[in-house]
């Protein structure tokens, strides 16, 4: 979570009758204001107006992260940032925050990897099973068959959740785990070739049809 993200809109004051914060036109943003969850879009910081900065701060964050690990560690480093912007594929990889569990959610999933894929964001995924909500055997059987071939793969819900782990879901859910992650493995090497291809050519690793 590395978005300049807050627990209400703006301020505790509120923020300023201006265009920043209420523009013209508003693009259909969770909450339907530029300021949901947010600091105020007229906020000052070192490098001009929040308007200005908001979708650069989880970039930046990333490329200090990305290379301090790399200097530190001396290894190429496993950066994940539910902040996005383009350019961020070069030093990190995105998953896509706190979907719910449903049918629709991980459905959308889908087109969102072709985006960001086409976006230059190689390394993505969802929260297998969803984040918020209780999940149920039958969904969580099917999004552990698709999730095993987001490049990205990570079951995760939140705290408070009904537990989504296979085991603990039953049998069914266990078999069909295991069979979708097993044909993972098998294609790690190829999923390896895609990336480096990605990195080197800038090819996508989830590609459209159109692609082909």
């Amino acid at each position: 979570m590395n978005e300049p993200a807050n627990f209400l809109d703006g301020s505790t004051t509120g923020c300023a009758n201006s265009t920043l914060n209420s523009p013209p036109y508003t693009p259909a943003v969770a909450g339907g204001s530029l300021i949901s969850r947010t600091v105020c879009m007229d906020a000052d910081q070192y490098a001009g107006k929040h308007y200005n900065l908001h979708n650069m701060y989880g970039f930046t964050e990333a490329i200090v992260t990305s290379t301090v690990l790399a200097e530190i560690r001396a290894k190429r480093p496993f950066v994940i940032s539910r902040s996005s912007f383009i350019g961020m594929g070069v030093y990190s990889g995105h998953w896509s925050g706190d979907i719910t569990s449903s049918w629709s959610d991980m459905a959308w999933t889908v087109p969102e990897l072709l985006s960001m894929s086409l976006f230059g964001i190689p390394l993505m995924g969802a929260d297998i099973c969803g984040f918020n909500g209780d999940t149920t055997v039958p969904l969580c059987q099917r999004w552990m068959e698709l999730g095993a071939f987001y490049p990205f793969s990570r079951n995760h819900n939140g705290k408070g959740q009904r537990a989504q782990d296979p085991a603990s879901l039953g049998d069914e859910v266990v078999a069909a785990s295991k069979k979708a992650f097993l044909v993972r493995y098998s294609l790690l090497p190829y999923l390896y070739t895609l990336f480096y291809k990605a990195h080197s050519q800038g090819e996508t690793v989830v590609r459209p049809i159109f692609f082909e």
